[in-house]
């Protein structure tokens, strides 16, 4: 599981089967402390985050094929499965940070 940023939504009037009917988000891949360490990618939301929410999603398909009982050559793969609302982690030096990254209004 990895920690996101959503920056953005995709929306696609031709696509896979697999994919009608459900909720794609832009994720910005993040570290704990917010920076960003990857290009963005597309995800499936299954929890209704939005704009600006930080996430956890999963990036491997097998997993996101069971959660949405897909069959194995779906195209499927990262996938959110979480909106955090705190979030503590110790830095280098061993001092736990603490940030609630989702506190602000929706």
């Amino acid at each position: 599981m990895y920690l996101g940023k959503v920056v953005g939504n995709l929306v696609s009037v031709i696509k896979h089967k697999d994919y009608v009917g459900l909720k794609l988000l832009v994720v910005q891949p993040i570290h704990p402390d917010g920076r960003s360490w990857s290009d963005p990618l597309i995800c499936v939301d299954m929890v209704d985050s939005g704009i600006g929410d930080t996430v956890l999603y999963l990036d491997e398909g097998n997993s996101a094929r069971q959660l949405l009982e897909l069959g194995p050559d779906s195209p499927v793969r990262p996938v959110i499965v979480g909106v955090l609302d705190e979030l503590r982690w110790r830095d280098d030096a061993g001092v736990l940070q603490q940030r609630y990254p989702n506190s602000g209004p929706r």
